[in-house]
């Protein structure tokens, strides 16, 4: 995601003009100019302030993943889905990780509390299997629909 261009998406979908952003952000209008420009990347606070006021806690992930290299390793990309294919995504991903038995090979290659050798492949398969759960996880609660207050209580 474009950090020139979230911050004023974000922004623009709550209906505010830059001046009553900076307002409610206790800002210049001149900084959040520089924010939406991407000449200054807004500090944490300020856009766990901006989750709130616009209110976008999908800006809150999009920030991380744009502004920290740790942030696009740890947080998958995600996408605002309509609830129900969220929903729909999250179930298919818990299903077929269990249809494969792989909370029974997650057990048998960790009973030994280590992954031996030959056992590398799987191992790499049921975490990669689980990332997607866990990235299906965070689409259904950012899911359109959802009704959960935006309050992002960072």
């Amino acid at each position: 995601m474009d950090p020139r261009t979230m911050y004023a998406r974000h922004r623009n979908a709550a209906g505010l003009t830059q001046e009553k952003a900076a307002e409610l952000l206790g800002c210049a209008v001149r900084t959040v100019q520089a924010y939406e420009s991407g000449e200054i990347i807004p500090p944490d606070y300020v856009v766990a302030l901006m989750c709130d006021v616009y209110p976008a806690p999908m800006l809150a992930l999009e920030h991380l993943r744009a502004s920290s290299s740790m942030g696009r390793a740890l947080i998958p990309e995600v996408t605002r889905l309509p609830l129900a294919q969220a929903a729909c995504q999250l179930i298919y991903q818990i299903q077929d990780f269990t249809s494969k038995n792989r909370p029974q090979d997650l057990v048998w290659i960790s009973s030994n509390g280590k992954v031996d050798e030959g056992e590398e492949q799987i191992f790499r398969e049921i975490v990669d299997e689980l990332e997607g759960i866990v990235q299906a996880s965070i689409q259904l609660r950012y899911a359109q629909g959802t009704g959960l207050p935006t309050d992002t209580s960072y």
